[in-house]
């Protein structure tokens, strides 16, 4: 019996989940974190999606987007089939890349929206390879801080939550980064995936 496709939501905000196959570093190149940005970047332009935060681990990777007219499904097979071919060609390599499907979780309001963002900037410092959220570079982070509009990350949605002035948002988005606590992993990746059945 086939997969059952996933419920899409036309407008609607994704958390993506995806991880290498048997949980392999499949980013533990800089090269490779920085291809796979660009081709989200390209892929933002050519199949109209908005991006809200990401992070790349080396071996796995979050992305909070909305999607618009483009299947989520087309999205990430285009995100994944890419990647898949340039790092298999990288490594003279064939095979699978990613583990399975993708984790497509929906985000529901305001407040979930912005903790999931901190727990997606926090994967660095959950996995202790640095101690600040602002210390790793391949995630959206720096986008927020330094105030980077019309590129890759579409810094207006989250930063007009915390305030309508600009350098008060910011202020505000940094002191909720850079709070101690951690964000629980179980309240954002045990959750219902689209489409799946409980």
């Amino acid at each position: 019996m086939g997969r059952k496709p996933r419920i899409e939501f036309d407008g609607a905000l994704y958390h993506i989940i995806q991880r290498g196959n048997n949980k392999e570093c499949i980013f533990s190149n800089n090269l490779h974190k920085n291809y796979f940005i660009s081709k989200m970047e390209e892929f933002k332009e050519t199949m109209n999606f908005d991006v809200y935060g990401y992070v790349i681990m080396d071996n796995h990777y979050h992305i909070v987007l909305r999607r618009h007219e483009k299947k989520l499904s087309s999205i990430m097979q285009k995100l994944n089939n890419d990647y898949s071919k340039y790092y298999n060609n990288f490594y003279n390599r064939t095979g699978h890349v990613f583990q399975g499907r993708y984790k497509g979780i929906l985000v529901r309001d305001e407040k979930y929206l912005l903790s999931l963002l901190r727990y997606v900037h926090q994967n660095p410092v959950r996995a202790n390879i640095c101690k600040n959220v602002f210390n790793y570079y391949w995630s959206s982070d720096p986008y927020y801080r330094r105030n980077l509009h019309r590129q890759l990350v579409d810094i207006d949605l989250i930063l007009n939550i915390f305030s309508s002035d600009r350098k008060t948002a910011i202020e505000e988005y940094c002191k909720f980064m850079d709070a101690s606590e951690l964000e629980e992993s179980s309240n954002f990746e045990d959750l219902h995936i689209i489409g799946d059945i409980k």
